[in-house]
């Protein structure tokens, strides 16, 4: 078992230029070359993988599966729930080890868990008296509506609008449909230990032809049903303050989209209750907040802000205290 919580752990050092440009490509484009990669931030292929080395080995970055909106809007039921600070670290540790808490926060109004199910509301419900059954008092359980922004969609602000063009580039579309959800799990399982994985490889493990394996990431990726990216230690990249805003507007959808929008937003829901919007935003300084609920622009009422202290989990990735990651646990929903 994991042990969740250290406050012994050094601060982190922060990335490089070129290590945030390669990061930045691998958001983008996760399974690209890295010869692709290498042109694109201007260094030769050695050195970047020589620097992707270090970054991995130091638990800096990492590359990862997401489950994406439009995977969740397709099979997945979400809850926000609030469990209070008193919880002890056994109890959160026994919380971060269950494969369906996708994240944990530790915030000012207490520790945020990202709930999932995939078998309806009432499996929701039950898997949130788990928490209550693991030791935690759980304080208030806010159901989504919808997720309209992941942290799978989240970049660095590092490479230009070339650069990235150039690392969007793909085969052509043959206007196949996507594949059965049950494929892309399937799929999603395979590359969830190595992202990277060769075609070969990826082809061998589900039984298909390389050429099938190929077009069926290809497919899956491009209907929005998985994103194959990079994430890394935010205190790395500069992003030590975060924040929970929950808000109330006239129309909270067209709200949503104004929010994920903004530079600074890695995820936004509209949940059921009185201020449906929610967005989780990192800044360097939480002086940023202001200009960040400006941007959203009119309409838009925040009623209630968060600070986030440290994540625990994120995307199944254990975190320590400096945000690197620590350890995965598998996630199943």
């Amino acid at each position: 078992m994991h042990t969740i919580r250290h406050m012994d752990i050094p601060e982190t050092e922060s990335l490089g230029e070129l290590d945030l440009a390669i990061v930045h490509a691998l958001q983008i484009d996760a399974r690209a070359p890295w010869t692709k990669i290498a042109t694109t931030v201007g260094a030769d292929a050695a050195t970047v993988a020589r620097h992707w080395q270090a970054m991995s080995e130091e638990s800096l970055a990492w590359l990862t599966a997401w489950p994406t909106p439009e995977r969740w809007s397709t099979t997945t039921d979400v809850a926000m729930v609030l469990v209070d600070r008193g919880a002890g670290d056994e109890v959160i540790e026994r919380i971060a080890g269950m494969p369906w808490t996708l994240g944990i926060d530790d915030t000012s109004a207490g520790f945020l868990v990202l709930v999932a199910a995939s078998s309806g509301l009432a499996v929701l419900g039950d898997r949130v008296r788990e928490l209550e059954e693991a030791g935690a008092a759980v304080l208030r359980m806010d159901v989504a509506a919808s997720i309209a922004a992941e942290d799978s969609s989240w970049r660095l602000a590092v490479l230009s609008r070339s650069q990235q063009r150039v690392m969007r580039q793909r085969r052509d579309d043959d206007g196949s449909r996507a594949p059965r959800p049950e494929v892309v799990a399937e799929v999603a399982e395979a590359l969830d230990d190595d992202p990277r994985m060769p075609a070969a490889t990826l082809a061998r493990a589900l039984g298909v032809s390389e050429a099938t394996a190929r077009r069926t990431v290809d497919r899956s990726i491009a209907a929005g049903l998985l994103r194959l990216g990079c994430d890394l230690a935010m205190p790395a990249a500069g992003y030590r303050r975060g924040a929970v805003l929950w808000a109330r507007a006239d129309d909270v959808d067209d709200a949503a989209v104004r929010a994920q929008h903004t530079a600074q937003t890695h995820r936004v829901g509209v949940l059921v209750g009185p201020a449906p919007l929610f967005v989780c935003v990192r800044a360097r300084t939480l002086t940023a907040l202001t200009g960040i609920e400006r941007d959203w622009g009119e309409g838009i009422e925040v009623v209630d802000r968060w600070t986030v202290l440290r994540g625990i989990k994120r995307n199944g990735h254990l975190l320590d205290a400096a945000g690197r990651t620590r350890g995965r646990v598998p996630l199943a929903w």
